[in-house]
């Protein structure tokens, strides 16, 4: 019984094919104590025997071709039967030269036991060989103990293997599973990430997050447009938080904000000696933004010379410092943005048609606060949340009579002016007091003078709906049409509908 215990522990340990092999010819070795022994087992092709053993000489390995019968063992492949030898010596075909230098280690009188290896189903997986004199041959054909061995080894190299086999399938599904949940906080890193910096609950601010997500997944140029005060900076820089670049900087050069002389210096930067005063070695923004993402902001403003180099740059990736003797490489995104039409300046003569096109690879049009007056009371309540927290002060809410002007002012400045309005008023708000935002000086006195005598509700000056809605859609489609030169096309793309709609609802606008 101690012996079978112990027998079953090692056919248990070995973990692996090569200690699974160990241990069979281990065992025989123990068991029978042959002159040699080999064990080949076929190749994931089928086509080579992969050798392995022990003779007089010591262990071994070689590959045989299971095609080639200039060895004995080929046969027994290809038969899948047992096959004996009583003497290599003439007895079996041996021209192989590695079989042969392997017989060279033996006596001339040494014969061949060859069993075939099969897995569950009797297929042919290799072959077992013992090497000694005719008549031990014969005793262990005779005998059904190699047999048993070599069948608990193919039970146990078949379990080995399903082992194996769900082990990887465990590792896969832990993979697929990491990569989903990987991928599932990524996206909702991304969701809270825009949804906390885009404030609102518009569909033309959900349509503007979808579209910074999808441009972020891609490297391609993006030109930002939109007025003053809408927030270019902040979807400039969304677009580089929700990319694989969010790690490396951003730098932001404002071209309308820099001199025409100073441009070309910031953006390169300088080696020492290159002009008077250039004591030291600067480095420029695009070497800054190497890996990252070079924002120029207000790029409509930009000199044509300037225009000329940028472009080069943009082809190449490749710069040359002021004073310098080589070229430099930087690898770098580029988001631009422009209060300005950049077609009508092309038209113009202004802006460069090809950098133009070089910039414009992907654009986003950032809509105006006209666009979306649903979002004011999430704007107004966002900012007093922020400058409370800033000051720590405690104030209530903004008064329904502030919202109703808010809602019936155009807001030429956009977020920017809402903020800056805000923010005074906050300052001027004591703890627990009602936050009453001053009337914008340009809001016509016929809208602040209603809106004193509205009852409270948000819009109490709507009196027809079907007009209301009529008069803002004509608003909407106005300043679109405005701030795209005429331009119909890209004015039923930016607003999500068709050109003949568009056309129809132009035409309308004609008549009235």
């Amino acid at each position: 019984m101690r012996q079978a215990l112990q027998f079953a522990e090692s056919l248990i340990q070995p973990d692996n094919d090569a200690a699974l092999v160990d241990w069979l010819l281990a065992t025989l070795r123990e068991r029978l104590q042959p002159l040699g022994i080999i064990l080949g087992l076929c190749d994931y092709s089928g086509r080579l025997l992969a050798c392995s053993g022990q003779h007089p000489g010591g262990a071994f390995r070689l590959e045989l071709p299971v095609d080639d019968f200039g060895h004995p063992l080929a046969g027994v492949v290809h038969d899948n039967a047992p096959h004996l030898w009583e003497t290599l010596n003439g007895g079996a075909r041996t021209e192989h030269a590695g079989f042969r230098e392997l017989l060279m280690t033996m006596h001339t009188t040494t014969g061949l036991l060859a069993l075939p290896v099969c897995d569950e189903t009797q297929k042919i997986t290799g072959v077992l060989g013992f090497f000694d004199e005719a008549d031990a041959l014969q005793r262990w054909s005779d005998s059904e103990l190699p047999g048993h061995i070599l069948r608990l080894f193919t039970l146990q190299r078949s379990r080995l293997h399903q082992m194996q086999h769900n082990q990887k399938e465990s590792q896969c599904l832990r993979d697929s599973l990491r990569r989903v949940t990987s991928e599932q906080s990524q996206h909702d890193r991304l969701t809270h990430l825009l949804e906390s910096r885009l404030v609102g609950q518009s569909a033309v601010i959900q349509q503007l997050r979808e579209r910074i997500r999808h441009t972020a997944a891609h490297s391609l140029s993006v030109l930002v447009e939109g007025e003053t005060g809408s927030g270019k900076e902040v979807v400039a820089q969304l677009v580089h938080e929700c990319s694989s670049r969010a790690g490396q900087p951003m730098v932001a050069l404002n071209c309308a904000a820099v001199p025409e002389n100073l441009i070309e210096s910031e953006l390169f930067g300088w080696q020492k000696g290159a002009f008077t005063g250039a004591n030291s070695h600067k480095e420029g923004l695009i070497a800054r933004a190497n890996g990252g993402t070079l924002f120029l902001d207000e790029v409509g403003d930009m000199p044509l010379v300037m225009q000329a180099k940028l472009l080069r740059v943009l082809e190449t990736r490749q710069y040359r410092p002021l004073g310098g003797d080589k070229e430099q490489y930087s690898d770098f995104r580029v988001v631009a943005a422009t209060h300005y039409s950049l077609r009508q300046r092309v038209t113009d003569g202004h802006f460069r048609q090809d950098l133009y096109h070089r910039l414009c690879q992907c654009e986003i049009l950032v809509p105006s606060l006209r666009e979306r007056p649903e979002d004011i009371p999430l704007l107004c309540r966002h900012f007093i949340a922020t400058f409370s927290q800033r000051d720590d002060k405690h104030p209530g809410d903004i008064s329904l009579t502030s919202l109703r002007q808010l809602l019936g002012y155009s807001f030429p400045g956009n977020i920017r002016e809402l903020r800056n309005m805000t923010e005074v008023a906050c300052a001027h708000a004591a703890d627990g007091q009602m936050i009453d935002v001053q009337e914008p000086l340009s809001a016509p006195s016929d809208i602040r003078s209603q809106a004193k005598a509205y009852e409270p509700d948000d819009y109490p000056h709507v009196r027809d709906l079907r007009e209301a809605v009529q008069t803002f859609e004509s608003g909407v489609i106005r300043s679109r049409l405005a701030f795209f030169s005429g331009d119909r096309q890209r004015v039923a793309e930016s607003l999500n509908i068709p050109r003949r709609t568009l056309d129809h609802k132009c035409q309308k606008l004609e008549k009235a």
